[in-house]
């Protein structure tokens, strides 16, 4: 039973860093509702980063520095409350960092190699916008979504049961000591249950 407490404390995690993976974040990706760590850093994706990441409310870490993201940072992401590591830095980004108490909070470090970005905490300020700038952001965020985000998704996924498949039952398949001291041990589980 102490194996089950050690599993049931380890975060729901995606570290994807440093594999040189590029296209758009999946808009799907708001749909993994319990992560809490998501780190894509030192990649190569580009196009928005999708507001869908708001959806993501216990992320506790969101590292997605490093790639060729453009676009502004979606306002949603200052509603991320659990948010204790943040980094956006060495993209291609622009515009306010969006108000509010969770984003401002992190260091300029989080924000820097963003030559485009402006506001708190940056020491550079925003210009003032006019009052016929409008905000399209949404229209290029759909401009630049292809299922390309969507494919390395699946494969990742795919790939992922795949090597953890094999990595629980190959030895057990190929040896024989192996397999007994499996069996044993979900023996033992059962028995402390039937107690």
């Amino acid at each position: 039973m102490l194996q089950y407490k050690k599993l049931s404390n380890m975060k729901a995690r995606i570290s994807l860093r440093n594999n040189s993976l590029s296209g758009n974040i999946p808009r799907d990706i708001g749909q993994l509702q319990l992560l809490q760590e998501l780190d894509i850093s030192f990649n190569k994706f580009s196009g928005n980063i999708p507001h869908q990441i708001s959806n993501l409310r216990n992320l506790e870490l969101l590292d997605l520095s490093r790639n060729n993201l453009s676009g502004e940072i979606p306002a949603s992401l200052s509603i991320l409350n659990f948010l204790s590591s943040f980094s956006v830095a060495y993209n291609n980004l622009q515009g306010q960092i969006p108000l509010g108490t969770q984003l401002q909070g992190f260091n300029a470090t989080a924000f820097e190699g963003n030559p485009g970005l402006c506001g708190s905490p940056l020491p550079n300020e925003c210009p003032k916008k006019s009052r016929g700038d409008s905000d399209t952001t949404k229209d290029r965020e759909d401009v630049h979504d292809s299922g390309n985000g969507i494919l390395w998704l699946q494969i990742s996924v795919s790939l992922g049961f795949i090597v953890g498949f094999w990595g629980v039952c190959g030895p057990l398949a190929l040896s024989r000591s192996w397999r007994y001291a499996y069996f044993e041990f979900f023996s033992d589980v059962v028995d402390r249950f039937v107690r």
